[in-house]
């Protein structure tokens, strides 16, 4: 119960850094297993995303606690919970090769004017030094090499408010503040670790108690609208092969589901954090008519499953004319194509169709 430990020397600095060595040998072992998969056609795009989600959720799982106990040993313990939720790709476990790490920090204390049992420190302080800590130890180099670029801009305020969010500051956010960016990126939110453990199903409480508020369906959908225009007009796609941002491609698909998801929560519609799961509750649920969901889905798998092996292979989203030809060959079999061209095709039926969809489906 790490809320409960003592804080005058258990665990030393070094054993801190062992841990942070021995979890990127492990990862850089299980990354690799899992890349030659999806490069050997063993893995579909969809069990190597929860592959890649699974080894990040052990590496925070892991190196929380370390993360924690250091906090503890430098300043006492602290009475209180805390909890490390995962969004973006590592929340709806689709993470691939060159995937970040999106993060939130929550934490409660038990009583407001709680402090560490030896600095003093208060809630803030101490929580704000153990995200700093998780930070460092996901995404520092070591000897070892790195893990994961860490992003923590999707928390409540961003980067100008703190680094740890609590309860009443979470709470109050959601309420007056968030944007609807913000609560289309809460329909991923998924916690990974929490101390002490039952802490966590309080907090994903917490997250879905936000969703589930009623909202206004046309705002929510015109603001999405919106913020995809701005998308496409500052970050336009860099090629055919930009799957993320091309029209049809992977964010257009995230949109329209996350929409669907927070424009029907609350009135009991489904809430998935994964995109493919989310998409086959909406059309169990009636809320997404056959034809749609066949497109989305079609649009998503296949463009997952590119992306898998293109992020394993290619720095970029350069273009495929310089590759290898068995390169090439690989690519059209992950995407179930003959050949390149075939794929390409196929591809550009897919986004078309998924981008009608998209379109509908935020216009209405």
């Amino acid at each position: 119960e790490g809320g409960n430990r003592g804080g005058n020397g258990g665990e030393e600095a070094g054993d801190f850094e062992a841990e942070m060595d021995h979890v990127r040998r492990t990862h850089g072992e299980r990354a690799f297993r899992v890349g030659v998969r999806v490069l050997s056609g063993a893995s579909s795009a969809e069990v190597a995303g929860r592959a890649f989600a699974q080894l990040a959720d052990r590496c925070i799982t892991t190196l929380a606690p370390a993360a924690l106990a250091e906090v503890e040993r430098v300043g006492g313990a602290f009475a209180g919970g805390i909890a490390v939720v995962a969004l973006g790709k590592c929340g709806s476990s689709e993470m691939n090769a060159g995937s970040d790490l999106d993060l939130m920090t929550y934490y409660d204390p038990d009583r407001a004017d709680a402090n560490s049992l030896v600095k003093g420190w208060s809630a803030d302080v101490f929580y704000g030094r153990f995200t700093q800590r998780l930070i460092a130890a996901l995404s520092a180099s070591t000897g070892e090499g790195g893990l994961y670029e860490v992003d923590m801009q999707l928390r409540p305020s961003g980067t100008k408010g703190p680094l740890a969010v609590s309860r009443a500051a979470f709470e109050s956010y959601y309420e007056r503040e968030a944007e609807t960016w913000e609560l289309l990126a809460l329909t991923r939110a998924r916690v990974v670790w929490a101390d002490p453990a039952d802490f966590g199903a309080v907090v994903q409480g917490a997250i879905e108690a936000v969703l589930r508020r009623p909202v206004d369906p046309a705002r929510i959908r015109a603001d999405a609208l919106d913020m995809r225009r701005l998308m496409a007009r500052e970050r336009p796609a860099k090629g055919d092969w930009d799957l993320k941002r091309l029209p049809g491609g992977l964010i257009d698909i995230e949109f329209a589901v996350q929409v669907l998801q927070l424009v029907h929560a609350a009135a009991g519609g489904p809430l998935r954090q994964n995109t493919g799961e989310a998409l086959a509750a909406l059309h169990e649920a009636g809320l997404m008519t056959t034809a749609s969901a066949k497109a989305l889905s079609e649009a998503w798998r296949l463009q997952q499953d590119l992306t898998q092996v293109l992020k394993l292979a290619l720095t970029g989203s350069e273009d495929l004319g310089d590759q290898p030809k068995g390169f090439k060959s690989l690519l059209a079999k992950a995407g179930g194509a003959r050949d390149l061209r075939s794929l390409k095709a196929k591809l550009g039926r897919v986004q078309r169709a998924a981008h009608r969809v998209f379109v509908d489906t935020l216009q209405t």
